[in-house]
């Protein structure tokens, strides 16, 4: 019986210990993958632009490092070429102290072929590489003076 709990109770912790980073790299939780780098690289070079603007952000329960917040965050995608704007959404973990507001404008590159597919640019500190990203969108950088 003793022996039957014993292995219960390590199977359990067997099962956490695989399962939690699991889960965690699953929702993006160490940041993102190599292989969604390489996706976002991609969409910056060859990807049509859009302004992305925040229509609502939602909080999906999981936290890291007490402060990260997982979310979904909802856009509308506004293309730079005039083509019909469209809705996506995107799970991320977003900083507690730096969260988007409902209006806030960041620039977006999207899959010609599948909008779904689509990377943002999260305003950062105001350095000349993200105003002048900010400026080629037509957007006013949140943090500049």
């Amino acid at each position: 019986m003793t022996m039957t709990i014993v292995i219960i109770v390590l199977s359990f912790v067997v099962a956490l210990v695989i399962a939690v980073p699991m889960l965690m790299k699953a929702r993006k939780a160490f940041g993102p993958s190599k292989k969604d780098v390489e996706t976002i690289n991609q969409l910056m070079a060859t990807g049509a632009k859009a302004r992305a603007t925040v229509l609502a952000v939602t909080p999906t329960g999981m936290i890291v490092n007490n402060i990260n917040i997982g979310c979904r965050v909802d856009f509308s995608l506004q293309p730079l070429d005039g083509t019909a704007p469209f809705g996506a959404s995107k799970e991320m973990f977003l900083m507690q102290t730096n969260m988007p507001r409902m209006g806030d404008t960041w620039p977006a590159w999207y899959d010609r072929a599948n909008p779904a597919v689509f990377a943002v640019g999260q305003p950062g500190p105001p350095t000349p590489d993200q105003l002048a990203i900010f400026a080629e969108f037509g957007i006013k950088h949140p943090l500049a003076g």
